[in-house]
């Protein structure tokens, strides 16, 4: 639960960027709580991502996400969003009112597709073409660079990437 009365970090970032990763690392380096959304959608609803896309569809799973994003942000110090959360006007227009660290977690796409084409629970990813995913990726890059605070790159090795994320924070007296 959350631990600090600074404004909750918010991970975004396309699928593979590491935002899980970098989340549940960071909490544990800044002391503070972490919930990775996904994970909290499928545990809330007890239903695999892919499940609730199967049996709901992409849309109703985005209203699920909306929905337990703002319990989060309640409830947590570090949130790590799934890749398409911006892909829902309404969550976009809601996390742009909030006052929150949005943290957006790129790479290069070549090395994000290495990390998620086999991976079975990305819905929005084993069913889509190299060239599909790509511009997946670009459409969603103009969202995450209206809303960041911050750009990060995931390239680097993951103490780098932790490292500028802290830096940025501190420095801007975000946290």
């Amino acid at each position: 639960m959350k631990t600090t009365s600074k404004m909750p970090i918010v991970l975004i970032g396309f699928m593979g960027a590491g935002k899980s990763t970098i989340g549940k690392i960071l909490s544990r380096e800044l002391n503070c709580s972490f919930t990775d959304l996904d994970s909290l959608v499928e545990a809330q609803l007890n239903q695999s991502i892919p499940e609730i896309f199967e049996l709901e569809g992409e849309k109703a799973f985005r209203r699920y996400e909306c929905q337990y994003l703002k319990h989060a942000l309640e409830k947590y110090d570090i949130i790590a969003t799934g890749g398409g959360i911006l892909s829902d006007d309404q969550t976009f227009n809601f996390l742009k009112k909030q006052e929150i660290t949005v943290v957006w977690i790129d790479a290069p796409f070549e090395i994000l597709y290495e990390r998620i084409k086999n991976d079975a629970n990305r819905p929005n990813a084993n069913k889509k073409s190299y060239d599909a995913l790509k511009s997946l990726y670009y459409s969603r890059n103009s969202r995450y660079n209206e809303i960041a605070f911050i750009k990060i790159s995931s390239k680097i090795s993951l103490r780098e990437t932790l490292n500028e994320i802290k830096n940025t924070i501190f420095a801007n007296d975000q946290y």
